[in-house]
C-alpha cells in the first residue's frame, strides 16, 4: 500500500555550533534539495538522429535547499542562523549541518551539509514578518535506508 506522508509535523533542525541539532522555530515551508545528475553532451558527428545524446559523468550535484520562517528576532535558532552571516573572520571551512525529519511513522530523515548559507526577508501588509533561509549543499543528503 502506498503511503502519503503529511507535511505538518516536519522538522528542520540545524547544527550550526557543531554540538547538537536544534529545531528551527516557526518554519512555514521547506524546499528540499534539488539534486541533479551531471551529464555532458555526447553527440557525435556521425549521428544521423535529430536528438542530441547526453551521458552521465557519474557525479550528482547536491543542489540547494530553502525554507521560509516567521521571523522572531529573539529566537535562538533564528539569531544563530543570521549570526553566522554577519560574523567576520569565520573559518573558510564552515559547514552547516541540517536535518529534515518528516512526519511519517518512521520519522524518516534527510541529513545534509551546506557549504554556504543565505537569508533574506519580506515585509508585507496583512502578513507576518518572514525570513527566507537557504543553503548550497556540500555533497548529497543522506537518505533513510
Amino acid at each position: 500500500m502506498t503511503v502519503k506522508v503529511k507535511c505538518k509535523g516536519t522538522v528542520l533542525a540545524q547544527d550550526l555550533a557543531a554540538t547538537t541539532y536544534v529545531a528551527m522555530a516557526q518554519v512555514i515551508d521547506i524546499d528540499l534539495p534539488d539534486m541533479e545528475m551531471e551529464t555532458y553532451e555526447s553527440d557525435t558527428l556521425d549521428n544521423a538522429a535529430a536528438g542530441i545524446s547526453h551521458s552521465p559523468t557519474g557525479r550528482t550535484e547536491g543542489g540547494s535547499f530553502s525554507a521560509n520562517v516567521f521571523y522572531d528576532p529573539a529566537d535562538t535558532s533564528h539569531k544563530e542562523w543570521l549570526g553566522y552571516l554577519s560574523t567576520t573572520g569565520l573559518p573558510t571551512a564552515l559547514v552547516v549541518n541540517l536535518r529534515i525529519t518528516f512526519a511519517d511513522t518512521g520519522a524518516s530523515t534527510w541529513v545534509f551539509a551546506c557549504a554556504g548559507i543565505g537569508a533574506g526577508g519580506a515585509v508585507a501588509l496583512g502578513d507576518g514578518l518572514k525570513v527566507s533561509i537557504s543553503g548550497k549543499l556540500d555533497g548529497l543528503p543522506t537518505f533513510p535506508a
